[in-house]
């Protein structure tokens, strides 16, 4: 069948690129509760989300997280910025995102309703501001609470899974985690936490 209405561009035909609530620049993922849609919007180091699911043609997103408005895409490790963010979920009211590039998975408590809202809680690293560095990813010992390149995010309201692409396994937490850097329960792939051949 056809689609019935296009985002991120003003009609089926076109492929502009421009910064703004409408535009997108290599969108990953997209993910709804059935009342709100966001996506992930990697290459502009965003998520955009709507309040509700969009009935027009090329409809501007209402909200943006990862950036302070709809035309800035800088590069940093906050609360409140992404790097290339590639997987979304929504469960039971939290939006979780998988910050590819700073190799970390944001839990927004609630659906932001503001740009450039601060996430309340960072999985795969100490606290907000740390990251891997890239010139690291190939000597970086695998834990129960780090991971390279997540890609992946789901949750069934219990359970957290995160596919955590650079060390070859998928990360399970038994309950949403509540707190900076929890470790992961569960993993899958390997023998251990600490091995990722």
């Amino acid at each position: 069948g056809s689609a019935s209405l296009v985002l991120g561009q003003p009609d089926f035909n076109s492929t502009t690129y421009n910064i703004n609530a409408k535009g997108m620049r290599t969108p990953t993922a997209v993910a709804t509760d059935g009342k709100v849609l966001a996506v992930a919007d990697t290459d502009n180091n965003r998520v955009l989300i709507w309040r509700t699911i969009p009935s027009n043609m090329d409809q501007p997103a209402d909200v943006v997280v990862g950036q302070k408005d709809f035309t800035s895409v800088a590069v940093t490790t906050t609360a409140t910025s992404l790097k290339g963010p590639e997987a979304l979920w929504i469960q039971n009211g939290k939006l979780f995102v998988a910050d590819t590039s700073n190799h970390r998975v944001l839990i927004y408590n609630s659906i932001p309703t503001a740009n450039g809202a601060a996430a309340d809680l960072v999985l795969g690293q100490p606290n907000f501001t740390s990251t891997l560095d890239d010139s690291k990813v190939l000597t970086t010992t695998a834990t129960a609470t780090n991971m390279i390149s997540p890609t992946s995010v789901s949750s069934d309201g219990i359970h957290l899974f995160v596919v955590d692409l650079g060390q070859n396994r998928v990360l399970i937490w038994n309950k949403i985690p509540t707190s900076n850097g929890a470790a992961a329960d569960v993993e899958i792939g390997q023998p251990d936490m600490v091995s990722n051949l």
